[in-house]
């Protein structure tokens, strides 16, 4: 699963699963904020652990940002 929102969102995100996991080291963040190819949205990888107010979309959905 994935979380959707502008990148400002998916950005505080990814700050809020990486810093709640203590990452460091080898391992600097919980992952990557994707951008849609057309659109102005933006997605990160969702942690169970971490749940926030933000639509969520399936990894098919996502990948289908990307095929021609």
């Amino acid at each position: 699963m994935y979380y959707i929102g502008t990148k400002e969102e998916c950005e505080a995100y990814n700050s809020l699963v990486t810093i709640g996991e203590g990452y460091h080291g080898t391992t600097t963040s919980w992952g990557k904020v994707l951008k849609h190819p057309t659109n102005d949205i933006f997605a990160i990888t969702k942690n169970d652990k971490y749940e926030v107010p933000l639509e969520q979309a399936t990894t098919e959905e996502i990948n289908n940002w990307y095929q021609t």
